[in-house]
C-alpha cells in the first residue's frame, strides 16, 4: 500500500463468549503504512545501536553505491562511523540523530548500518507524541534494530520491516530471498504477495568474514522449516515481532504496550522470534517472560528463525524446548523459518495482516494488504 490509510474507529464484538458488550469498546484501527518505496526515495542510514569500525568503513561506501542503485539519496550520519563502549555514540547523539530523521519529511527510509547492544538506550530520549505525528517513515533493519522496530509500531501503529541490515547490501549478488526486501517495500499493494522459504542457508558467518569482498551470504545447508504439528498448518494474523535477544529487555515496559496494540484491531497475531547465542534453557526462560507479559495472548501461531549458535541446556534442546512451549501456550509453532542472524531471511512487515503457511519442510509468507 502507498499513502496512509486513515484510521477507521467503530465497535466490534469479539468472537468470545466472555464478552461484555456493557464494559468493552475497542477503537478499531488500520495499520499506517509508509508510502512505497521508488526511484526517488531518500534513505537516512543512522547507528542507534552499534556504529561500524574504521576498517570496515569500505563497505560503507559499497553499501551505499549498491543502494544507490535503488532509490535517488542515500544520507549517511556521523553515527555510522565511529563504535566505542558497545555503542556508537552516546545515546542522546544517536536519539538526536534518529529523531532528525524520522521527523524530515524528505527521509522515506532508515535503515540502521546493523544491530548491536544498546539501542534500549536511545528509546527514552526519543519523542514519541512528535515521531507519531510526523510522515510516516520506512525502519528497515533486525537484529538490535528490531527493539526500535517493533517499539516503533506498538506506539505509533506504523509499520516497519524487518530485513536485511544497509550493512549486507555491500555484498553485490544477494540471493533471491534477500533482495525481496526492496520488491515488498515498493509495492503499492502487498496483497497476495507470497514469500517462499529459501532454498538454501547460511550456517555460521565465519567463512564470509574471512573474505575481503564477499558477493554474497555463504548458502552452505539445506533449508527446512519445521512445525510442531504432525501435519500441514497455516495461520492469519498480524505480525509483530524481531529479536528475542532485545525484545525481551522492553516487554513490560511502556516502550512495547503491546496489549493497547493488539486491542485496536479485530485480527489475531502472528508473534515471529529470532535469538542468538543462548543454551536452550535461556531461551526458554525468555520466551515465558514474553509470555507472562501477555505477548501470545490472541495471537494464531507462532514464528520461529533459526536459533544461531545455540547450545542444548544438558540434554535439553531447543526442539525440544519449543515443542514443549507450544503445549504450554496451545499454539502451533513454525520453526527454523527464514527469520534472523542465519540468513537468508524474509521481510516481516511488522502491524501487516498476512498468513504463514507450512507443509513438508517448506514454507511460505502470505500478505493480505
Amino acid at each position: 500500500m502507498s499513502g496512509i490509510p486513515f484510521p477507521l474507529e467503530q465497535r466490534f464484538k469479539r468472537q468470545c463468549p466472555c464478552y461484555n458488550m456493557e464494559k468493552e469498546r475497542v477503537i478499531v484501527v488500520s495499520t499506517i503504512y509508509p508510502s512505497a518505496l521508488t526511484l526517488n526515495s531518500t534513505f537516512a542510514i543512522t547507528a542507534p545501536s552499534s556504529g561500524v569500525p574504521a576498517p570496515l568503513h569500505y563497505k560503507i561506501h559499497k553499501a551505499k553505491s549498491q543502494l544507490e542503485m535503488l532509490c535517488a539519496h542515500v544520507i549517511i550520519g556521523e553515527t555510522v562511523w565511529t563504535q566505542q563502549a558497545a555503542r556508537s555514540s552516546s545515546a542522546e547523539t544517536r536519539a538526536n540523530e534518529l529523531m532528525a530523521y524520522l521527523t524530515d519529511p524528505a527521509i522515506d527510509a532508515i535503515m540502521p548500518p546493523w544491530g548491536g547492544e544498546l539501542l534500549v538506550q536511545v528509546l527514552p530520549k526519543l519523542d514519541w507524541d512528535k515521531i507519531s505525528k510526523s510522515k510516516p517513515t520506512w525502519l528497515i533493519g533486525y537484529s538490535d534494530s528490531s527493539t526500535l522496530l517493533c517499539s516503533y509500531t506498538l506506539q505509533t501503529n506504523i509499520a516497519s520491516a524487518h530485513a536485511t541490515n544497509f550493512f549486507d547490501l555491500n555484498m553485490e549478488a544477494l540471493d533471491g530471498t534477500t533482495k525481496q526486501w526492496h520488491k515488498i517495500l515498493s509495492a503499492p499493494s502487498r496483497n497476495h504477495v507470497v514469500q517462499h522459504s529459501s532454498p538454501m542457508y547460511q550456517s555460521s558467518w565465519d567463512a564470509l568474514f574471512e573474505l575481503e569482498n564477499p558477493v554474497g551470504f555463504d548458502l552452505d545447508s539445506n533449508t527446512e522449516w519445521k512445525s510442531t504439528t504432525s501435519e500441514a498448518v497455516s495461520f492469519t494474523g498480524r505480525l509483530i515481532g524481531g529479536c528475542l535477544n532485545t525484545l525481551t529487555t522492553i516487554a513490560g515496559t511502556k516502550y512495547a504496550p503491546i496489549k493497547k496494540w493488539r486491542e485496536s484491531f479485530e485480527e489475531d497475531t502472528i508473534v515471529y522470534l529470532e535469538w542468538l547465542d543462548w543454551c536452550t534453557a535461556e531461551t526458554y526462560r525468555n520466551l515465558w517472560h514474553l509470555k507472562e507479559h501477555g505477548w501470545f495472548e490472541g495471537a494464531s501461531g507462532l514464528l520461529f528463525g533459526r536459533p544461531s549458535r545455540s547450545e542444548p541446556s544438558e540434554d535439553y534442546d531447543d526442539v525440544q524446548m519449543i515443542h514443549e512451549f507450544a503445549e504450554e501456550i496451545g499454539l502451533p509453532i513454525i520453526f527454523d523459518a527464514d527469520i534472523g542472524h542465519m540468513p537468508p531471511q524474509f521481510t516481516m512487515i511488522n502491524g501487516s495482516l498476512a498468513t504463514a503457511s507450512f507443509k513438508d519442510g517448506k514454507g511460505t509468507l502470505t500478505y493480505l494488504e
